[in-house]
């Protein structure tokens, strides 16, 4: 996720979220609940895995917008770190695990819920705050380094959506 993006306005923002996700999912309601769930890419993920790693994303960075825990909102037991640093694969697979019961058709609502709380969420910040740093959003909300906040709106929305867009397409198509 360390595309970088134009800055947008909000409106912006909010319209290439929408977008975004119609574009996802279109590509994704081509394809069988079988196809979602059945085929598998080489670390055991399915359609519907990464269907349900998006809808985790796009949850967490709605409630780091709203000031909550973003981890917490994501399912996980606080952050997971290796080294001191975030470990995204052990993140990602506790996320996997966690919603390993879920349809493709639940984990598909699941990501249309967790957008539209998202897109509420972005819609409820001034532009201004669109352009303050990551840390302004997490606890003691002070720091004042690091990329604008809107940044990590489009990584963990449309961004995210479109790269895992051929990594689905890759599975499906075995």
């Amino acid at each position: 996720m360390s595309t970088k993006y134009p800055k947008p306005s909000k409106s912006e923002l909010i319209a290439k979220m929408n977008e975004g996700l119609d574009h996802f999912l279109a590509f994704i309601n081509q394809f069988s609940e079988a196809q979602l769930l059945e085929l598998k890419d080489a670390v055991g993920w399915n359609g519907r895995d990464h269907i349900t790693h998006l809808a985790a994303w796009v949850e967490g960075i709605g409630a780091l917008l709203r000031r909550e825990d973003r981890w917490a909102a994501m399912g996980l037991a606080g952050q997971i770190l290796s080294n001191g640093q975030s470990d995204y694969d052990a993140m990602n697979a506790q996320i996997a695990d966690q919603q390993s019961h879920l349809s493709p058709a639940e984990a598909r609502e699941g990501l249309i819920a967790a957008h539209e709380r998202t897109v509420a969420a972005v819609d409820q910040l001034d532009e201004a705050d669109l352009l303050l740093p990551y840390g302004r959003f997490v606890a003691p909300f002070t720091e004042d380094s690091g990329k604008p906040v809107w940044n990590y709106v489009a990584g963990n929305s449309f961004g995210h959506y479109n790269q895992h867009t051929p990594w689905i397409k890759a599975i499906v198509n075995q």
